[in-house]
């Protein structure tokens, strides 16, 4: 009579052991996906709320097939209503359980346009393109000319141009003063370190960005002293420790 070898129990009692183990995992995997299955974790559809209030209602979206409410990838799902909604922000997507998902977003405030490709494009005041090209420039929206802009853009790229952040600021400047004399903007051009501002009247301000509090505050004082001189000026340099005024006439003064 043969007796087995110590080494061999050991072997079978390590291969019951995995078995064991296997089935316990399949089982307890079986148990999980039959929760998570579960018809009360189903999520049908997909709520999108606006941070904002620009919208009286959510929109809805049915998700086909309803999928798991803990099985959703919101990453992907952001990324998704971002691409549907370019002129928006996804602030977040969340889990409501059982079997709800809410988007909220919120609307992008809209600085100006700038062109590129022969093409005129939307640009939110955190440097999203959120338009499509327009062969034409939009109405109301103040035109940035921007220095090195020269390919196209696409719906959803974020400007990497340094001059749109001086811009940028200045407009922001505008915003909060309530504009200047009740002018609107019709563009604004960056060279560099300066910034030329053309305002409805056709009038042009010049600024420094190296002197820009310096420059609003000399042009507060020549509106105080002359509150019609932006329909009398062909353009106004703040650049300079004295504002420089150039006439509609073609003459030069010095206020």
């Amino acid at each position: 009579m043969r007796v087995r070898k110590p080494s061999s129990w050991r072997g079978l009692f390590l291969s019951v052991s995995f078995l064991s183990g296997l089935g316990v995992l399949m089982a307890a995997q079986s148990a999980a996906d039959q929760f998570l299955l579960n018809p009360a974790f189903l999520v049908r559809e997909v709520e999108v709320r606006w941070q904002d209030g620009s919208r009286s209602r959510p929109d809805r979206f049915r998700l086909n097939p309803p999928t798991s409410v803990f099985r959703i990838d919101l990453k992907a799902l952001s990324n998704a209503f971002q691409r549907r909604y370019p002129a928006a922000e996804v602030e977040h997507v969340e889990r409501i359980l059982p079997n709800r998902l809410r988007a909220t977003l919120r609307t992008r405030h809209l600085v100006g346009q700038v062109q590129a490709g022969g093409l005129y494009f939307a640009v939110s005041d955190d440097g999203v393109v959120t338009s499509t090209g327009s062969a034409g420039p939009r109405s109301g929206l103040p035109l940035l000319q921007l220095e090195g802009l020269r390919r196209s853009l696409r719906v959803g790229d974020a400007l990497e141009n340094p001059g749109f952040w001086k811009a940028a600021e200045l407009l922001a400047t505008l915003r909060r003063g309530g504009g200047i004399a009740g002018q609107r903007v019709r563009s604004v051009r960056v060279s560099g370190q300066d910034l030329f501002l053309t305002l409805e009247s056709g009038a042009e301000i010049r600024f420094s960005v190296d002197r820009l509090p310096n420059g609003w505050q000399l042009l507060a004082g020549l509106l105080a002293q002359r509150p019609h001189v932006l329909l009398q000026a062909n353009y106004i340099d703040l650049r300079f420790e004295d504002p420089v005024i150039g006439s509609r006439v073609g003459k030069r003064g010095r206020s």
